[in-house]
This record gives C-alpha cells, structure tokens and sequence, in this order.
C-alpha cells in the first residue's frame, strides 16, 4: 500500500477495520466557533490513522470515496462512540464543551442499526441532549426523501443535531432543504475561499446564507483560513466559523488544552468599523443618473449607478449597499422585477423606486409584499427627494441595530442556556449521588437487622437513631427504642462505657448471658456524628 494508492482510491473496509482493531485509527479535533462572539460552540471529531509505515495520516489521504459509500458502517459507529466518550471525559474535567460534531458517511447512514448505535453511544455516555452533532453530505438529500427523513427525525428523536456537510457544492438539494429536518447547514470550503475572489462565487454563498437563515438554518462555514474570510463571513451573518484561521486539527490532548485555555486560541475581531453609507442607483438613462448624483453627492453617500437590473445585481455581488433606487421602466428587466430578485438575495437593504410611470397593479404588488419600501415620483422635489433617501438610510441603520442586538441576546441566551445545562447536569448528579447514598443506607441497615447480636446506634444527642431487632429484643422493654434517650434503657456499667474512649470494651452480665460490650464513636474530621453500641454474647465461664 502507498499513499498514492490510498489518496486515489482510500483505503479498503477490511484495511479500516484491521486499523481500529489494531488501536491505530484515533480522532483528532477542530473547535467551531460562534460567528459573533468567538466562543467556542462545538468541536468536530475528524478521523486520523497511524499507519505503520506512512504514519500519520488525515481522513483525505485514507478515507473511501463518497461514491463507494465512504467510511465503513462498523467504523463510523466506533467513531460516534468514541467522540461521545470524549466529550462526556472533558465534562467530567469541568470543561466547556457545549457539542461534538461527527462525520457520517452514506454506508454509515444506510446501516440498518445506524440509529440504534447512535442511542447507544449517547445512553453510554450520558450525554445532555444536543451535545451530539451529525454531518451528512449534500448528496444525502438526492436519495428517497421518506427514508431519509425517517431517519433523520429518528435522530432529532434523540436529541442530536443534524447538519449539512459541504453544502453549495452541488446545490441539488435546495428545493429539498425546506422538507429535510436539519439544524445546520454547512458551507463547502470552495465557496468559502472564493467568497473574497471571484464575485460569481461570493454572491453564491451570499445567496445560500440568505436562504438557510430563511429557512431558520443556521450556517457554518468550514476551512476559514484568513481574516479577510472572516470579514466577509461575518459581514453576512454567518453563525459559525471553522478553520485554520483560529486552529489546526488537533489531537484530543491539545483540544482539551485549547478548551481550558481559550485565550490560546486568537480573538474574535470586534465588530467591524462604521461602514460608509452605500446608495445603488439603477437607471436606464444616463442624464437621470448623472442629476442624481450631483443632488446626492452632497449628502456625502457612497453612490454606485447601474445602467439596468442585471448591472445593479453584478454590483450588488461585489459591494455592500445600505439603500437601493431604481427606476421602474428599464429594458430586459423592470424595477419591481429587478428588486424582487434583490429581496431574495440581499433582504436588508432597503428599496425605493423612482419612476415617472405609476403602474399602479405591479408596483402595489411589489409594495404589499415588501420588494419595495417606497414608491417616489419623477419629476422629484429635491429636498423632498433626499429626505426619503435619508429616511431610508435610518430605516436600515436601525434595522441593522436591531439585528445586532437581536444578535446579542442570542449569544447572551445561548451563554444562559449552558449555564443552565451545566446547573441541571450539576443537579442531576446530586440526585444521583443522593438516591445511591440512599440505598447503600438501606443495604447497611438490612445487613444491620440480620445481625444475630444487638446493635444500637446514638445520635450526638445520645438519642437512640437505630436499633436491630436483637437491640430492641434486649432493651426495647415491649416498646421500640427509636427515639429514646440513652440513659432510660441502658445499664449503668454501658452508659459508662459510652461516655469512655473510642474502641472501648468491657465484660457484662446481663440480658440473659455474658456479653462482651463494645463502644466506637461515628464521625469524621473531629467532628462527632453519634456513638454505636454492639454486644457479642461469650461462650458460658467467660472470655
């Protein structure tokens, strides 16, 4: 086996499995972050070999082709379970973990105990509900939709989040998201590395973002290397940023590490400097858009014109623009035509027409389903005209502070919902801790009763706590000793022998025979809890 071999074709089954009965298959781990507060959401488990000979090595260089169903069924159960394992350790340690994220492949998923294992694992781990993710390519939405769904809800059943891998490679499954019941959908890595470059490509995942977040997805993006990626993901709402920009694929010892010391990891930048206020004019004649710009450069805007719809939407793809004007009769594509595909791809500007020609039927349309925020007139009064413009201009900037602190209370209320699952796991163990406490208690005490000598127990108070049957046969005087002071039931020779040492003993007769009385005080860290009392019946002339 070279590693030619392995990086064209992958490693086969039989290999995999002999790998992971061997120990040499481990998981590595790559944290995601919160797009806007740069804490640490989730940590993905990814898959590393230690080969013999060509050491080690990342999924791309080993893992089975998509086509050939990708990573074995019974090593991508091994995986889920390990990964749980893992988390439910860093738990334990205290550390914040909130989710791990795994990878499953199209074998994996077509398993027929695929979801028993998954319950499996959670159940042996102990893990709180959405701890576990699980990512499935693209290419799972092209199959039979029932069964998929059936699946995938079966999962949702169990509490584990469900995401889209690589998602915008093909988009074939958009018209099938809507039906699909995902959390996360995530952005391949190629249209996140030409978000910054090719403008084709940045509108793309612009547009996908835009459609997930309407379909109340949330999105994150993968193999985020530099800070201009960042920016850009984070000018566009992305919730999720992943990639060698803030950490490399680690092993597990090093993740816990990062985990305990985030400052390790660099910063979430701060929110981006005030943008300068952007206005897209869109006309069909050029004198319209030169009056415009002489009445709007002193309002001290950005302006950017376009000669027609397809002009303004290529602009659009390379720009940020606050608020949109455009005239209504245009050649190829009217305005209304033109500002509802902008609606679609860019929902938070703000859209006016300015038209000479009412057209009153598609233009109310427009209006009523909110393409357009405002009709105004040609000819137009100037002061009136650049009044509307600036009203427009607040209206986005109070709708963008909106959405900031919309955005803030998310992270605040997902910061308070960790808490809270961290208060409730804290409580539950102290319920558990609690009900076994209970029950070694009430082993102790049966073990206690089916002792064929007489034991009674005192509280600090020198109050009769417990007695065995035999006790209560010897001292109880007909009643139960429960709750009786010690002096009114025991001989002189034992309460002196309760009030001596701890450890003490002496020889009494009495209750029938000769007994052998024994006295040890309960408690810990010279802190008294009571005092028990046990007699021991000697054989006939004494010890």
């Amino acid at each position: 086996m070279n590693t030619d071999l392995l990086q064209s074709a992958g490693a086969s089954a039989a290999d995999l499995l002999q790998a992971q009965a061997g120990g040499a298959l481990e998981l590595h781990y790559q944290p995601l972050l919160d797009g806007r507060s740069g804490e640490i959401v989730a940590v993905e488990a990814l898959l590393r070999w230690r080969h013999p000979v060509h050491g080690l090595l990342a999924g791309a260089d080993f893992l089975p082709p998509p086509e050939s169903g990708g990573l074995p069924a019974e090593v991508g159960c091994w995986v889920v379970d390990a990964a749980c394992r893992q988390l439910r350790a860093w738990l334990d340690r205290g550390l914040r973990c909130p989710a791990v994220a795994v990878n499953v492949s199209a074998a994996q998923f077509s398993a027929p105990d695929f979801v028993a294992s998954v319950g499996r694992a959670l159940a042996a781990s102990s893990l709180p509900p959405g701890s576990l993710e699980l990512e499935f390519a693209e290419s799972l939405l092209d199959g039979d939709m029932a069964d998929t769904v059936r699946v995938l809800e079966q999962l949702r059943g169990l509490g584990v989040r469900l995401a889209i891998d690589d998602f915008g490679r093909a988009c074939t499954g958009l018209s099938r998201l809507r039906d699909c019941p995902v959390d996360v959908v995530k952005l391949d890595r190629a249209l996140v590395r030409e978000i910054t470059a090719d403008t084709g490509r940045a509108s793309i995942a612009r547009a996908l973002i835009g459609m997930a977040h309407n379909l109340k997805l949330a999105v994150s993006a993968e193999g985020v290397e530099t800070a201009a990626e960042l920016a850009a993901l984070q000018e566009n709402r992305c919730d999720r940023i992943q990639g060698y920009h803030f950490s490399q694929v680690i092993p597990a010892e090093a993740m816990e590490n990062l985990l305990a010391d985030r400052a390790a990891m660099p910063p979430m930048p701060a929110g981006q400097p005030p943008r300068e206020r952007t206005i897209l004019l869109v006309d069909d004649e050029e004198n319209i858009l030169a009056a415009l710009r002489r009445l709007l450069r002193r309002d001290g805007y950005r302006i950017l014109t376009a000669g027609g719809g397809q002009a303004g939407l290529q602009l659009l793809a390379e720009n940020t623009v606050d608020v949109i004007v455009s005239d209504q009769r245009m050649p190829n594509m009217t305005g209304v035509e033109f500002l509802r595909q902008v609606k679609a791809l860019y929902p938070e500007t703000v859209r006016l027409v300015l038209s000479g020609y009412t057209e009153l039927q598609s233009i109310t349309d427009a209006i009523n389903e909110g393409a357009i925020y405002k009709f105004l007139t040609k000819p137009w009064e100037d002061d009136l005209l650049r009044a509307n413009i600036e009203e427009a201009f607040r209206y986005k900037e109070l709708a963008d502070e909106n959405r900031r602190l919309s955005a803030e209370l998310q992270v605040a209320n997902l910061h308070l919902a960790r808490a809270n699952e961290q208060l409730l796991e804290t409580l539950a163990e102290k319920d558990r801790r609690i009900e076994r406490d209970e029950t070694s208690l009430d082993v102790a005490q049966e073990l206690l009763q089916c002792i064929p000598f007489p034991i009674v127990g005192f509280d600090a108070g020198a109050t009769v706590v417990f007695a065995n049957v035999e006790a209560e046969r010897m001292f109880g005087d007909g009643g139960s000793l429960l709750g009786v002071p010690l002096d009114d039931r025991l001989a002189p020779p034992l309460r002196e022998l309760l009030d001596g040492a701890d450890g003490a003993a002496i020889d009494w007769n009495g209750g029938g025979g000769c007994w052998r009385a024994l006295h040890r005080r309960l408690g810990h860290g010279g802190h008294e809890a009571g005092r028990l009392l046990l007699l021991l019946l000697l054989p006939a002339g004494g010890a």
